[in-house]
């Protein structure tokens, strides 16, 4: 059976709908608020529009990816489709130099049609008009079939910058078995109570850690501090603003410094190190609060032992409403002057929203959360109770979460160097017993100084 996903109730217009009617918060900015570099071509909105292909013209389009075997996917596409084909090719993951390729190709004239590009990156495309706004090709009539809060994160400027691929909503997966052996019972519902765990399980005297700390993960934090309700950037009047240093994250901050001092975390045991993984196989490490994708990791480490592992929400902060935060996520784009804009949102629509498409992406990619309820709802990953999570309702456990994630949440215009900078401050602040509030009051005031040097007006928020 399917697990029903919840729907969103009637009400008052959602920021979709002010969208469609180009009236998102995100209109206030203007053009020259996210960009000011030199560009390959005009900014979007000036661009002569590229008209659909002839009824008679076969065409190929080219998708960057860093998915493997997308092609599988691409072919069911292409046996329906004898005059738009899609050839996918496959690309370094985007840090890993597959964004400086898209970059690079802008400069030389030789984009693909279409890439993958997480959703965090598309400002700093912006920044070099390097992406079509993709609702002058059709793109907005599409928008009923999304997530507004996956939608809204390729929103900018009233425009619309990517059609959402996949999503990380964040997750706490645990060792059931362990969590009993503690004397832990079920997953904390507050910090508070995480907190408590943790030091319970520190003094087991087993050598056991209810998680092991992700220092320096950039990530990991702003999916944290999201959840706590920090808003890290915003644009007024054309200015950005920037506020790593707001009350959710400086709460976010001093706890997990505090438990980090304590000693209750593990910080041995890098996350995704050869010891990391033998410690969620032996019940050493009891805890992972990662994007729903981390599922798939989880499983692949320890395939043979199904009921030992269980999901639930994320704690809370309090008794206020429920908050939950992101963790990963992806879009297709379509960058400045591919020549066939029209065709390639037609093609990045089909891929996120008809279900043999996201079925297969699910087995071919292990594609994170697909880009719509509806399609979650009907995916092979929603079987009912699943065996390998102690017979929960794996899928309707993420459905859930996922109502709970802030639409309001917007990316800095040079968040590759933010998460550096990030990283750099708390790896330091671990290692030399100093303030986490220190160090992303480090991490913003060079992210300040980077979109300074961008040309762009930019303030400090606190």
């Amino acid at each position: 059976m399917r697990v029903p996903l919840p729907r969103r109730g009637p009400g008052r217009m959602s920021r979709r709908g002010l969208l469609r009617a180009g009236l998102t918060a995100s209109a206030v900015g203007s053009v020259a608020a996210l960009g000011g570099c030199a560009a390959t071509v005009g900014p979007a909105e000036r661009r002569p529009l590229v008209p659909p292909k002839g009824p008679d013209e076969n065409i190929t389009l080219t998708y960057w990816t860093w998915w493997p075997a997308l092609q599988a996917v691409a072919d069911i596409w292409n046996a329906e489709h004898p005059d738009v084909q899609v050839r996918a090719v496959t690309i370094p993951g985007g840090l890993d130099g597959g964004y400086a390729k898209m970059f690079n190709s802008l400069v030389a004239g030789n984009q693909p049609d279409l890439a993958q590009v997480e959703f965090f990156q598309i400002p700093s495309f912006l920044l070099e008009n390097g992406l079509e706004d993709l609702g002058r090709y059709g793109a907005l009539d599409h928008a009923d079939r999304y997530d507004e809060w996956q939608w809204l994160q390729a929103a900018y400027v009233d425009g619309h910058y990517g059609i959402p691929v996949d999503s990380g909503p964040m997750m706490y997966f645990y060792r059931a078995d362990k969590y009993e052996e503690w004397g832990v019972g079920e997953a904390p519902a507050t910090w508070d109570e995480y907190a408590e765990a943790a030091r319970r399980v520190a003094s087991a005297g087993d050598g056991a850690a209810i998680e092991s700390f992700p220092v320096g993960d950039a990530d990991w934090l702003a999916g944290m501090c999201m959840q706590a309700g920090a808003q890290w950037f915003s644009t007024e009047g054309g200015e950005w603003s920037v506020n790593l240093l707001d009350d959710a994250s400086v709460r976010v901050a001093e706890f997990w410094e505090g438990l980090v001092r304590e000693g209750v975390l593990d910080l041995t045991r890098p996350v995704w190190s050869t010891g990391w993984f033998q410690g969620l196989q032996q019940g050493t490490i009891g805890t992972w609060t990662v994007g729903s994708w981390g599922d798939a990791i989880i499983r692949g480490n320890d395939p043979d032992n199904p009921g030992r592992w269980r999901v639930a929400g994320m704690p809370q902060w309090g008794s206020g409403p429920r908050l939950e935060g992101t963790w990963g996520g992806s879009s297709s784009v379509v960058l400045s002057g591919a020549p066939h804009p029209y065709e390639a949102v037609q093609f990045a629509n089909w891929l996120s929203t008809d279900q043999r498409a996201v079925d297969a992406m699910i087995t071919e990619c292990g594609i994170g959360w697909a880009a719509s309820e509806e399609l979650n709802d009907g995916s092979v990953r929603n079987q009912g109770p699943d065996p390998f999570f102690s017979d929960q309702n794996y899928t309707g456990i993420v459905a859930e979460t996922t109502e709970h994630i802030p639409t309001e949440w917007v990316w800095g215009p040079t968040l590759s160097a933010t998460k550096n900078h990030i990283g750099d401050a708390f790896r330091a602040a671990v290692a030399n017993d100093t303030s986490f509030v220190d160090a992303l009051a480090s991490a913003q005031e060079n992210t300040v100084s980077d979109i300074r040097a961008k040309g762009l007006s930019v303030r400090s928020a606190s």
